[in-house]
């Protein structure tokens, strides 16, 4: 089975993890032991390691998921989308085919022009929607990468980045 089908649990289970689990050395290797052992018998059998500020989780297909990191990455994904220099980076979720930044401390301005640099790239199949406390917008390019924006007015940004699933 594909790792994706699990995504939901793999990412509630590790977003636990991430808060819960602190220490080192053979803490570390015992906490890894659990949390594989718990998935395992949730039907989930990955490969799990706990490396400083990010949690690699690797399954039987070879499909690799990295949470944590407080830095931009730096993944072929991550590379098709222009690197945001404002704000604070604090949460990196990424898989192969997909990417997840969350960006706070970052103001309306700041926002308002790396949205302006999304839209040079990202015009296919647009959307976009605003309220009073932030806004959306969602788009793909040539290439068949989707972009989807999600702001709170000078509080934080979400880039979701994904890759069109090709029908095989």
């Amino acid at each position: 089975m594909k790792m994706k089908k699990f995504f939901p649990v793999l990412l509630t289970l590790l977003m636990i993890l991430s808060i819960v689990l602190t220490g080192c050395g053979l803490k570390k290797k015992a906490e890894e032991a659990v949390a594989e052992k718990i998935l395992s018998q949730a039907g989930v059998n990955v490969d799990l390691d706990l490396k400083g500020d990010k949690i690699v989780v690797k399954g039987e297909d070879g499909e690799q998921l990295i949470i944590g990191e407080g830095e931009w990455p730096s993944s072929d994904l991550a590379k098709s989308i222009p690197k945001l220099s404002a704000g604070k980076v604090t949460s990196v979720i990424e898989a192969s085919d997909s990417l997840n930044i969350m960006i706070e401390e970052i103001t309306d301005k700041e926002f308002t022009d790396y949205l302006e640099e999304i839209k040079e790239t990202f015009t296919e199949n647009s959307f976009e929607a605003s309220s009073d406390t932030g806004m959306m917008y969602s788009a793909s390019n040539e290439e068949g990468i989707v972009v989807l924006l999600t702001y709170e007015k000078d509080e934080w940004l979400n880039i979701a980045v994904s890759q069109k699933q090709t029908d095989e």
